[in-house]
């Protein structure tokens, strides 16, 4: 599912009714290891409209950059690549470079891809207990830093995700 576009303003980080109250009140005790969970009661109708809600306001925080940012990516890589000495690449080499790392990225929302690239920019990549400001990222060093930004957005969007698709228990 692709995001018509990241949102002008992030959504709270957090709500207490969709993100604590209800997981804690309906989710069964058991966590399988295979299969979904389950809940132990019903979801009432207006559970149901906050987790509907709260999922609508976290998707396009959560879910990928949509192609008209591609150039914004773009540029975020581009300022990150270029923050690193050994980046001294020109012309295709460049471009070739932004478009695997565009292709690796295109699950993730531009707001987070930015986040990410700028702290790369700014402290390095995390290697060997220190931060390496000589070698650029990888595209899985890039990837993890973008899924550390969008972490807890991302655990409440799935959270109500799932509590929308159980089904109670018998």
């Amino acid at each position: 599912m692709i995001s018509t576009g990241s949102p002008a303003r992030l959504p709270k980080i957090s709500n207490l009714l969709t993100d604590v109250e209800i997981p804690r009140s309906a989710w069964a005790a058991w966590i399988p290891s295979e299969g979904s969970r389950q809940l132990r009661r019903t979801l009432t109708e207006v559970e149901r409209s906050a987790l509907v809600a709260r999922r609508d306001e976290l998707a396009p925080a959560v879910l990928g950059f949509a192609d008209f940012e591609r150039n914004k990516v773009a540029l975020a890589l581009a300022d990150m690549f270029g923050s690193f000495p050994s980046m001294r690449q020109s012309g295709s080499e460049v471009m070739a470079r932004l478009d695997a790392a565009q292709r690796v990225l295109e699950p993730y929302p531009l707001w987070a891809i930015r986040r990410a690239c700028l702290s790369i920019q700014s402290n390095g990549v995390w290697r060997e207990e220190k931060f390496d400001r000589q070698w650029p990222p990888s595209d899985a060093e890039i990837v993890a830093s973008v899924r550390a930004e969008m972490r807890l957005y991302a655990n409440q969007y799935h959270s109500a995700v799932a509590l929308l698709a159980a089904t109670v228990e018998e």
